[in-house]
């Protein structure tokens, strides 16, 4: 495994792929991304990939897809909208969007970026919206730097901690990625307003 690791940080191919994979995750998530950046982060911590290449990598890839699915919204809004409302949760959730997006606008672009599952929806109900696009380019561009440093910089720690044990490095560092989402989540709970019980 680690001979594997290796042979593909030192491949020049590596980041291009990384940019991609960050990018394309926003419209088409299959894989988290999350994964790619932990993984570059390991690698960096023995040298066999660039951490600040990593980051910007990964900044640069969330920044572009969170605006192809911002894109897909704005300029698919009728399909986009039935698509995102085909179901109680789903109209529920673009409902809490526009409640959010009203309010705290820049907040809820750059926490949506740590909550699992948060991304795609939340950057496509902006472009339903049509929350303002020089606003969203702003705060999308503080979530995607946050976003590619933290995941990253989980990777590079977890491997310098676990030097001689790629295995243990890649558990605990996602387990700290998990940790760090499922925190988010719990504090933007505990935030947010009660729903009017005529909402519910």
């Amino acid at each position: 495994m680690d001979s594997l690791l290796g042979a593909l940080g030192h491949a020049w191919w590596a980041y291009p792929l990384l940019l991609a994979f960050c990018t394309f995750d926003a419209v088409v998530p299959v894989i988290p991304s999350e994964t790619g950046l932990i993984t570059g982060g390991i690698l960096s911590a023995d040298g066999a990939m660039s951490l600040p290449l990593v980051i910007a990598m990964a900044s640069i890839g969330s920044f572009v897809g969170d605006n192809l699915a911002y894109w897909i919204g704005r300029s698919a809004e009728d399909r986009a909208c039935r698509w995102i409302t085909r179901g109680e949760k789903g109209r529920r959730g673009l409902d809490w969007a526009r409640r959010e997006l009203d309010e705290h606008g820049g907040s809820i672009i750059i926490v949506a970026r740590f909550i699992p599952g948060g991304r795609t929806p939340t950057m496509i109900a902006c472009g339903i919206l049509e929350f303002p696009y020089r606003r969203f380019l702003a705060f999308d561009a503080v979530a995607a730097v946050l976003w590619g440093s933290i995941n990253t910089l989980i990777g590079f720690i977890g491997g310098k901690a676990f030097a001689e044990n790629t295995i243990g490095a890649f558990a605990v560092s996602f387990g700290v990625a998990v940790a760090v989402g499922g925190a988010v989540e719990v504090v933007r709970r505990m935030r947010r307003k009660p729903e009017p019980a005529g909402q519910r």
